[in-house]
């Protein structure tokens, strides 16, 4: 994203950077914003769709920042609220392409044959990236969000759903892992 140092913002995290983006509006201090959490969010986004639709929700996302920015709550994260607004925009874009029943992108479905054919830690890795993109999209989104360092409670909250939903879906998400990952390790 922006190689902008921040040595002006100091040890300022993602939502002190946002208060002070709501009250001045100043671009220095959206700059900081996406320096701290551009990377994150595009990693999120890219792990539920595709390189160029990453890069168009990432921008969208940005744009809803500078346009909502009073809307932000400071009793609530940063980080969280950015994401759902992200998550929410890569659910429409999904929807209108009509991509939201299936759960993978037709090109991610293939599997290398070099994935099944060694234990080293490269084909391990190989297995487990094959084996998320096979995830049902709210079982690889949960488990991305989690990845992300969120909370099981910030989880629900970014999709909008209850604790114990997120919970099941981390929980199949960990055994289905397990299962293709692991498969292959005996």
């Amino acid at each position: 994203m922006l190689s902008i140092p921040l040595s002006w913002a100091g040890t300022l995290c993602p939502d002190q950077l946002m208060q002070h983006y709501q009250k001045t509006g100043a671009s220095k201090w959206l700059d900081g914003l996406i320096q701290h959490c551009g990377d994150d969010l595009y990693h999120f986004i890219l792990r539920q769709s595709d390189p160029t639709l990453a890069q168009d929700i990432c921008q969208q996302t940005w744009l809803k920042v500078m346009e909502k920015r009073h809307s932000f709550r400071a009793d609530s994260r940063f980080k969280t609220w950015l994401f759902s607004m992200a998550r929410n925009a890569l659910l429409d874009e999904l929807k209108r392409q009509q991509r939201w029943q299936s759960s993978t992108c037709p090109e991610q479905l293939a599997q290398p044959e070099s994935v099944s054919s060694s234990s080293c830690p490269a084909a391990r890795q190989q297995r487990f990236e094959h084996a998320l993109r096979l995830l049902p999209f709210l079982q690889r989104e949960a488990l991305m969000l989690q990845l992300e360092g969120f909370s099981v409670g910030q989880i629900a909250k970014i999709t909008n759903e209850l604790d114990e939903t997120v919970k099941s879906r981390l929980r199949y998400a960990r055994r289905f892992l397990q299962a293709r990952v692991g498969e292959h390790d005996e």
